[in-house]
């Protein structure tokens, strides 16, 4: 095969397959150059990808009672279902006028911690001095206002641009000490709760103890029992062999 033979080949690689279907009508069906103008190019405006699907169907956050119906929702609640939620990712381009934009963060950025230990910032790659927020975020969803609350870890930068207008609630860690406070305050709790059992406890041995005696008095009838029976059995030897003996002459 030569060098000649391999050009149409090679042209073949680089297509697509509605390029390749083209390429086959023109050479092997029409057989005439250019004949496969006629071939109409199809519509590519009402086409949708993945993402478009997930885009038009997409919930910021799915409740245990939204229930997909169409393909197109299962697709877009399976790809929420993947999502990280603990933190958010924020836009805060637009923070002037009060315009925050927040979604969860994918998988890739939680392997490279964008959004815990670097700055929840899309466009900040700051990792010092970063503060939790609570955030009320509210946005619209399918001409429905909605609320929902998130936290967001931001740089000192970034915090400044997110309390522009309004302070928002900060998450803050307590210190070992504040710990050991608390630690210190719930233990006389516990103890006044042993307190409020004291009264069952009581009834507890109470009610063992009667046991203890019902027992008692059962084991004093059944040694009671024994007795008797030993007593009035009492018989001699030759007084059983006699009753014996009538028993098989009857």
């Amino acid at each position: 095969m030569t060098a000649m033979d391999l050009q149409p080949i090679r042209k073949q690689l680089h297509l697509n397959p509605y390029e390749y279907h083209k390429y086959l009508i023109n050479e092997y069906v029409l057989k005439k150059p250019g004949d496969s103008n006629l071939i109409r190019e199809r519509d590519r405006s009402k086409w949708k990808s993945d993402k478009d699907v997930i885009l038009e169907n997409l919930k910021f956050i799915w409740n245990e009672n939204d229930i997909p119906e169409s393909w197109e929702e299962r697709i877009a609640k399976k790809y929420y279902d993947k999502l990280f939620r603990e933190y958010c990712i924020c836009d805060l381009s637009k923070y002037k006028e009060n315009r925050i934009a927040n979604r969860f963060r994918i998988e890739k950025e939680v392997i490279t911690g964008k959004g815990q230990f670097i700055c929840g910032e899309k466009s900040c790659q700051r990792s010092e001095a970063l503060r939790t927020w609570e955030v009320n975020f509210s946005y619209t969803e399918k001409h429905e206002k909605k609320n929902a609350l998130v936290k967001i870890r931001l740089c000192e930068e970034c915090s400044e641009k997110l309390n522009h207008r309004s302070k928002k609630r900060e998450i803050k860690r307590l210190s070992k000490r504040k710990s050991k406070q608390f630690e210190s305050l719930e233990k006389p709790a516990e103890k006044s709760n042993i307190g409020e059992y004291t009264h069952d406890s009581i009834k507890a041995v109470e009610v063992s103890s009667c046991q203890e005696k019902s027992g008692r008095h059962e084991n004093i009838i059944e040694e009671n029992l024994w007795t008797k029976s030993s007593q009035t059995d009492h018989r001699s030897r030759d007084e059983e062999f006699d009753e014996y003996l009538a028993d098989l002459l009857l």
